[in-house]
């Protein structure tokens, strides 16, 4: 006698978890980087890693964006971390939910993936460019993947007979 174990997650959730926990994970280092530069002088930060990476200063393109990053105000910046810990706790409770075999998890993931191909179409159909191609691939194969995995439950379901009381 064998015991299976029916609510094995699939090794492609596990893989499109594990990406959405890095994603997530990354997303609050930018948040706590950002959340460093709120009162910091922007234009001396930028100018720092300028000299780091040994460009002129006085190349054209340097100067246009050291007077670019000299009028962003701190507000903003505080919101670009927050708006970073946001989707950073999605992508996290995305890729828990997937790893850990939550159904409504897989559900969320086709509903946030799927919002953006219509987007990501209209963006590529304007301007097209190798990066957007290959977002779009890869976000429209994750949807059809787990929208795949998601009717198939559907359907295994509606197929199974019903258990008595």
């Amino acid at each position: 006698m064998t015991l299976e174990n029916t609510n094995v997650t699939p090794l492609g959730l596990r893989l499109i978890a594990a990406v959405k926990i890095a994603k997530g994970i990354a997303l609050f280092g930018v948040s706590l980087g950002l959340f460093d530069l709120v009162h910091r002088d922007l234009s001396a930060t930028a100018l720092h890693f300028v000299q780091i990476a040994r460009i002129s200063p006085e190349n054209h393109y340097v100067e246009l964006l050291l007077v670019k990053v000299g009028l962003i105000e701190p507000k903003t910046v505080r919101l670009f971390g927050e708006l970073s810990i946001l989707e950073g706790t999605i992508q996290l409770v995305e890729g828990f939910g997937l790893w850990f075999g939550a159904i409504w998890a897989e559900y969320v993931v086709v509903i946030s993936s799927g919002l953006f191909v219509p987007e990501e179409c209209i963006a590529l159909a304007r301007h097209f460019t190798w990066p957007r191609v290959s977002i779009l691939t890869v976000n429209a194969a994750i949807f059809a993947y787990v929208a795949r995995a998601v009717w198939k439950r559907h359907l295994s379901k509606r197929s199974s007979p019903p258990i008595p009381a």
